[in-house]
């Protein structure tokens, strides 16, 4: 534990090193919070903190910059003071879904984009999983005699086109007897339960390999989905960095674009705010913070939000812009 007294220093040194971007200064501090403590205590302080280290001294400044422990330290405090505050919740999403005729992957691009913007960092959002969603009707519409467009319609109001190969020519008539049958029985299917059925609904083995394939398309199209990640602002990651942490892009961009960002997500699910500074991502990883909070779409369908920037955030922005969303 620290006072009180250390505790707004330490606040202060890590936001005034976000907003300058460089080592700060007993000076500094005095003259941009108008600390009510003398320069000779205030570097006392400066020092017990440093044998704490939770800041550290350069070579090349009589200056202090917080450590990876002291941006924990202060992110800690400011996530335990939010966790207690009441914010509006902005449903933004609902109204991009409309906006975009429930075209999901056009609504959490355009969402990317503007946390992105909010924020001033690069954002990533994963698409939901939607096995949670439930299937309020499949349409099957015969494009020509062997190809059959299967229209996926969601309570949530998310619509999913995917294409089947049929291997005998299908007529409208067997084609909506199908669907309805599928639609009427997709929730309630086990294997053991789906193969009596399903007996007992067709007699032509090619029907049933056809209703089989249908049942595959949806399963392996709902695993692929649930994996799809929208990112806005991804040179805002670029413009953070300077001349101390620039090596590190490449790292920082090829965990990005790895499978390691998912499952990091993954982890991080839940409904509070999480963050993870520096080496707590990766070993490799010095140079960034990842920030984390849910979404929804309705009471089933979620999905993560990652906000990404310098270690050097500014967390109480990013923060309070993730406490705002549903």
């Amino acid at each position: 534990m620290i006072s009180d007294r250390q505790l707004s220093i330490l606040n202060a040194i890590v936001e005034d090193y976000v907003d300058l971007g460089h080592p700060i200064g007993s000076k500094t501090l005095i003259e941009r919070h108008k600390l009510n403590f003398s320069p000779a205590t205030i570097r006392n302080e400066m020092k017990h903190l440093e044998d704490l280290e939770l800041i550290e001294k350069t070579h090349t400044s009589s200056g202090r910059s917080p450590s990876q422990s002291g941006i924990r330290y202060y992110v800690n405090q400011l996530l335990q003071q939010t966790s207690h505050q009441q914010q509006t919740k902005i449903q933004r999403l609902s109204d991009l879904l409309v906006d975009n005729h429930y075209d999901i992957s056009s609504a959490l691009s355009e969402f990317a984009n503007e946390l992105s913007i909010a924020s001033q960092y690069t954002t990533l959002v994963m698409r939901p999983n939607h096995k949670k969603d439930i299937i309020n009707n499949i349409h099957l519409i015969r494009a020509n005699a062997y190809l059959v467009i299967m229209v996926v319609v969601f309570t949530s109001g998310h619509v999913e086109h995917l294409h089947l190969a049929s291997d005998v020519p299908l007529s409208n008539n067997e084609l909506t007897k199908i669907s309805n049958f599928v639609t009427a029985k997709y929730d309630e299917w086990n294997h053991h339960r789906f193969e009596n059925e399903l007996d007992a609904f067709v007699n032509s083995e090619l029907e049933k390999h056809f209703i089989k394939d249908m049942l595959s398309t949806i399963e392996i199209h709902f695993d692929n989905q649930s994996n799809g990640i929208f990112m806005g602002g991804k040179v805002k990651l670029i413009d953070a960095l300077n001349e101390t942490n620039v090596s590190s892009i490449q790292p920082i961009l090829q965990y990005i674009e790895s499978n390691k960002i998912t499952q990091l997500l993954d982890d991080m699910s839940n409904s509070t705010i999480n963050v993870k500074i520096g080496h707590e991502i990766e070993s490799s990883l010095s140079g960034i913070s990842i920030v984390t909070s849910q979404y929804h779409i309705d009471d089933r369908l979620k999905g993560q939000i990652a906000v990404i920037g310098p270690t050097a955030m500014n967390y109480q922005n990013v923060i309070r812009l993730l406490n705002t969303i549903w």
